[in-house]
């Protein structure tokens, strides 16, 4: 591994906790661990962090309450919440409130070391500079900003910039919803949640001169969406 990330674990499991440690250096990560939100708070603060494995069910503040805290000071630090919350309102809650994927527990070994080595590889869309023109609307993709025509500034967070990144790069066809469950969410295609219509419609707002009448990303009644430069 030509560069050696450094990936820190907030949980409190003990054995689970060193189980991973062990696993992510056999890898070639260098790992960091803490049992509590308060010091891997603290941590990220002090240390350059690559990415973050986060349980939701902790001692003190809430995994959740832990990564609105992250996205606060970094909107662009690839975060994975590991939890045994398995329910799909947690996950739709977990990845709104800014986590880049969702694995519950228990779990393959193989599936969360894939996923660690995807996150990562994420990074090259984060590259100083790189923006995106949507309409009148520039996505920089360095700071999670979407620059409207009128001069607003909006955020974004890394999940919505992680769709529109996917809908771009596949413009030239139509993308389903199980698709995008699938390939954005980690989810199981088959589900039936109205997660992606949900954020399909708050990137409208941010990209669309008219969101009710939308010029750029449209639907196709039946099979999903389709991104129209």
């Amino acid at each position: 591994m030509s560069i050696r990330w450094r990936i820190l674990i907030v949980e409190d499991d003990q054995a689970l906790a060193l189980g991973l440690h062990i696993n992510l250096e056999a890898e070639g990560y260098e790992v960091i661990h803490s049992a509590t939100a308060e010091r891997g708070i603290s941590i990220l603060e002090s240390s350059g962090i690559d990415l973050v494995v986060l349980d939701l069910m902790l001692p003190g503040i809430t995994g959740i309450e832990a990564l609105k805290r992250i996205r606060k000071d970094d909107p662009k630090l690839p975060v994975l919440i590991l939890t045994a919350k398995s329910s799909v309102e947690d996950k739709v809650e977990g990845l709104k409130a800014g986590a880049d994927d969702y694995l519950t527990k228990p779990f393959h070994l193989e599936e969360f070391l894939l996923r660690i080595r995807r996150m990562l590889d994420r990074y090259e869309w984060y590259k100083p500079g790189e923006t995106l023109r949507i309409g009148g609307s520039v996505l920089d993709f360095n700071t999670l900003e979407i620059t409207r025509g009128d001069g607003e500034v909006l955020r974004v967070t890394p999940h919505e910039a992680n769709l529109i990144q996917y809908l771009t790069d596949h413009q030239d066809r139509i993308v389903t919803r199980g698709e995008l469950l699938k390939n954005v969410w980690g989810l199981d295609p088959d589900i039936e949640t109205r997660t992606v219509d949900t954020f399909i419609s708050r990137i409208r707002r941010y990209i669309e001169q008219d969101p009710t009448r939308p010029e750029h990303i449209i639907s196709i009644r039946g099979k999903g969406y389709r991104y129209m430069p």
